[in-house]
């Protein structure tokens, strides 16, 4: 087991509630706890986003490292706190979906809230110190209650689906360039030349390997390992007016 803890929460940076968290990590840790932030910037209680981030975050956490992810809207109701083990990787918050699509390999429930913890804030009074504990003693899964894998509530994804002659995809995220990354993995079956919007909008479409190849609107695989719509030193999200959970059909044939 290293050091290493990520976060990853929708609470911002204006309020004192990540630093609040971070206390407790490095209270119970010693001050021995490495902390890396994810992200905090996930929109307020976007579990999908949440899920999103982790997702594409997998590659770059280390086996033994834990995960502190809270996105959390049924905070204090009767959904449980989890420890999952992804990859030799512990993931510690709510059992709401976050997690589900992680190639999760064991899970465990956490003890109930302690007497005294707030019902409206269980990332610093329940995640922060679980994930702490977890740094510093990992093998306290041993004395947890095990929870079967099928049993954890799935993400709520939209996954790809041919439809209309096209195949309708999901925007996952879009990034701070306005980039709109899809939930589409690369494939050399699938070169659309356009793209439906939600409003019935018909868009044309280059697929390139580069921001830089093109000026119009670009399909490409993104570094994240899916794949994006973007347009070249612009905002994509901008130019199309798409938002993250949109739907868009990509077409590989032109109508005439």
């Amino acid at each position: 087991m290293n050091n290493l803890l990520f976060m990853l929460s929708d609470f911002g940076t204006s309020d004192t509630y990540v630093a609040q968290m971070k206390a407790v990590i490095l209270s119970e840790c010693s001050g021995s706890a490495a902390i890396v932030d994810l992200t905090h910037d996930v929109k307020a209680g976007s579990v999908s986003e949440g899920a999103f981030h982790l997702f594409v975050s997998l590659k770059s956490i280390p086996a033994g490292s834990v995960v502190v992810a809270v996105i959390d809207p049924g905070v204090g109701t009767a959904r449980r706190g989890v420890v999952c083990e992804v990859e030799g990787a512990f993931f510690v918050g709510p059992d709401n979906g976050l997690f589900g699509l992680l190639p999760i390999t064991r899970s465990w429930k956490l003890p109930d809230p302690q007497t005294g913890s707030s019902s409206t804030f269980h990332g610093r009074d329940v995640f922060a110190a679980a994930g702490a504990r977890l740094v510093v003693d990992p093998g306290w899964v041993d004395f947890l209650e095990p929870i079967e894998n099928e049993d954890l509530v799935p993400s709520a994804i939209e996954m790809p689906m041919l439809e209309d002659g096209g195949l309708k995809v999901t925007v996952a995220h879009i990034d701070i360039f306005g980039n709109i990354v899809l939930w589409l993995p690369p494939s050399s079956a699938f070169h659309p030349v356009e793209l439906q919007l939600p409003n019935g909008r018909i868009e044309p479409v280059t697929e390139v390997k580069t921001y830089a190849e093109h000026t119009d609107v670009l399909f490409l695989q993104g570094s994240q390992g899916l794949m994006e719509i973007a347009v070249s030193c612009g905002s994509a999200s901008e130019l199309l007016g798409l938002c993250t959970g949109d739907r868009i059909l990509l077409i590989k044939e032109r109508n005439r």
